[in-house]
């Protein structure tokens, strides 16, 4: 294999059960992270067919790689059934060898009656196997050892290399040259060697059993929640995993830190607005950190560990420090936890294909004007048939520039349980809202807005609502609405949070209507003789002329909207209308007229 024989020594606990009664063999192969090829031994093993690999090797994916043999360094490349079987090295990984710890673990699990004290450089990398007695060896502390050792048997010469730790009983000056060198453990409380040993031996079965755990939740349901409410009494702390789009994905039992707000359909949940508003005020800020970090987080202490695969940031693992304060030790462990945790979210990104996920899909290809196959449409027309939606596009407001806009569509699935929403061009919301989840004894905009203001009052968004659909076939139609609506609404009615097509369809036509040409070349000679004036006139004639056309030329409604006399207002409307040159009566004139009148309001808001 052109590559260093790893001794059976340093592969404890290589067991596969015996299911079946033939011969086969197994070949691990690991490799170095710098490629330097590392081969375990060839083991025989009583097995009848190759059935078996689906109970002796669990299915896992990359994080875990970092894990075998609890080094980080060290990948699953290839598993082989005699010489011909393999599986890509992504896919399995073979338990049974055993995690790794480092000297903070060890330091940060020794009783207190051990009056334990720890000095000099160490390894953050969980590199040291179960730990070893000093016999006497010549050069024994070696990197990645753990040897226990009393004071006084320590040699004379400090033969240790960076990585060793060494854990001694007693006091010895010459403890001093090795703390220079090596991290050392010192013990100065009453205690046995051999009491020692099989402490240490203790705390290496606790964190074996706990990761072996992890791998049977993660080989059996994937279940985030199992995996943190079992990682809870070894951490002693409450523990909170979230995805990329802020949804609790899993907690511990006694998790209070974010309590959660409404299911959604796979029945993880979202963290509520005011959780969230607080959340994301620190941790939008340290979404690029690769390393565990610290946070105070709702008045509290957290250690977050940011989960990523290729495709960038995946979610986040949260430990809260209500009842102790950090350890050293916590790092390195979430870590391990946190492999587990993406592993687990892999594993539900398959499951996403469901019918809802076909439909969200199909209505968005139909939105961005993409046609559906004959397949897709046949199942489709299918599953929208004798249903009506309202479509909404919903906007983040320019303060929250950075939400993640796959919360709010979580959100938004939650408030509209039967709705299809999926994010569009990076800063909205686009939603199919079924009708029938609405309370009918009030109008469909008024539910809406109700349903909508926790996002619209807390977070400052805007939403745009559409004419009911009744074929769902035409949404891209219907979104055309939703964002005239919206869009529209945030230049003419900047106040209001919610806006409604047909509230909209006048000045949008309007604005159709102008095409190229500048608004003035359109105006009549006399309307452009009466905008002249109202430049250098306190009396608006303009403003007069335009009031007097949408009270139905009405002299009594246009003097009191006016606060003028009614004599006052026929003397004005007599200059306007020698001015304007244009006859009023005539409907086709009148309508010209309204048309340049609203297009001149509408060209006053979109210059502001």
């Amino acid at each position: 294999m052109g590559a260093d024989v790893l001794e059976q020594r340093h592969i404890p606990s290589l067991v596969v059960a015996n299911y079946q009664n033939c011969a086969a063999t197994i070949l691990i192969v690991l490799e170095h992270a710098a490629k330097q090829a590392l081969c375990g031994e060839i083991l025989p093993l009583p097995l009848q067919d190759e059935g078996w690999c689906t109970h002796a090797v669990r299915r896992a994916t990359a994080p875990f790689h970092g894990h075998i043999c609890g080094n980080p360094y060290l990948d699953t490349r290839s598993l082989h059934i005699g010489s011909t079987d393999a599986w890509p090295c992504s896919t399995y990984i073979f338990w049974g060898l055993g995690l790794k710890l480092n000297a903070d673990i060890i330091f940060d699990n020794l009783p207190i009656r051990f009056a334990a004290h720890m000095e000099g450089p160490k390894e953050e990398r969980l590199l040291l196997g179960r730990p070893l007695l000093y016999e006497g060896m010549e050069r024994p502390f070696k990197a990645g050892t753990l040897t226990i050792v009393r004071a006084e048997r320590l040699p004379q010469r400090a033969h240790a290399e960076i990585g060793a730790v060494i854990i001694c009983i007693g006091s010895s000056s010459r403890l001093r040259r090795y703390r220079e060198r090596c991290c050392v453990i010192q013990i100065e409380g009453a205690c046995d060697l051999y009491m020692l040993f099989n402490t240490v031996q203790g705390i290496y079965d606790t964190y074996d059993a706990w990761e072996y755990d992890l791998a049977h939740i993660l080989d059996d349901t994937g279940d985030v929640s199992r995996m943190l409410t079992r990682s809870e009494s070894l951490l002693d702390s409450e523990l909170l995993a979230i995805d990329k789009d802020f949804k609790v994905i899993g907690f511990s039992d006694h998790n209070t830190l974010f309590p959660p707000s409404n299911g959604d359909r796979n029945g993880f949940q979202n963290l509520s607005i005011d959780s969230f508003d607080q959340f994301l005020s620190l941790h939008d800020l340290s979404m690029e950190k690769r390393e565990p970090f610290i946070i105070d987080l709702l008045g509290e202490s957290t250690l977050n560990y940011n989960l990523y695969t290729d495709g960038g940031y995946t979610g986040c693992v949260t430990i809260r420090y209500s009842s102790r304060s950090y350890r050293p030790s916590d790092k390195p462990v979430l870590e391990v936890l946190g492999s587990f945790v993406l592993g687990a979210f892999e594993q539900l990104a398959s499951f996403e294909a469901d019918d809802k996920g076909t439909m969200r899909r199909a209505v968005q290809d139909l939105v961005e004007g993409y046609p559906l196959d004959p397949v897709g449409k046949s199942i489709f027309e299918k599953a929208a048939s004798q249903r009506s939606f309202i479509c909404m596009r919903l906007k983040v407001s320019n303060r929250l520039a950075n939400l993640p806009v796959g919360y709010i569509r979580n959100m938004i699935e939650g408030a509209f349980p039967k709705s299809l929403t999926f994010e569009h061009h990076g800063n909205s919301v686009v939603a199919f809202i079924d009708l029938d989840e609405l309370d009918r004894s009030i109008p469909y905009t008024e539910a809406i807005r109700a349903a909508l203001k926790p996002f619209t009052s807390t977070m400052g968004m805007s939403a745009g609502l559409s004419d009911p659909v009744g074929d769902l076939l035409q949404a891209r139609l219907y979104y055309l609405e939703a964002n005239i609506a919206l869009e529209n609404g945030l230049l003419f009615a900047p106040d209001d949070p919610l806006h409604v097509f047909q509230d909209q369809a006048l000045a949008d036509m309007i604005i159709g209507s102008l095409g190229e040409l500048p608004l003035q070349m359109l105006c009549p000679p006399g309307l452009v003789r009466l905008m002249e004036h109202d430049t250098g006139s306190p009396t608006s004639y303009i403003e007069t002329l335009r009031s007097y056309l949408e009270n139905n030329l009405s002299i009594t409604k246009t003097a009191s909207e006016l606060y003028v006399h009614r004599s006052t207002l026929l003397e004005r409307l007599s200059r306007i209308k020698r001015t304007l040159e244009v006859d009023l009566d005539d409907p086709d004139e009148q309508l010209r007229i309204r048309m340049l009148l609203k297009a001149m309001q509408i060209w006053d808001k979109v210059a502001v």
